[in-house]
């Protein structure tokens, strides 16, 4: 692939689920609603969202109407 820059899937699917959650600021987003929107596995994005939370870049809130949000 010709591509200017290399990004693993994991950063992309990082920078994608971000974006969809600064659109989406007034409504909690979780994994299923994310991972739907960039075609993606739940499981592998649950593991990307959790290294986001890890790095302070969003914040998890959990419960039946919980989501993430980002921090900044």
């Amino acid at each position: 692939m010709n591509s200017i820059l290399n990004l693993s899937e994991a950063t992309l699917l990082a920078l994608h689920s971000m974006a969809i959650i600064a659109k989406e600021k007034d409504v909690l987003m979780n994994t299923k609603a994310i991972a739907s929107q960039i075609n993606a596995s739940e499981n592998h994005l649950a593991k990307v969202m959790q290294r986001l939370n890890k790095a302070g870049l969003i914040k998890s809130i959990r419960g039946p109407q919980g989501g993430f949000e980002l921090t900044k």
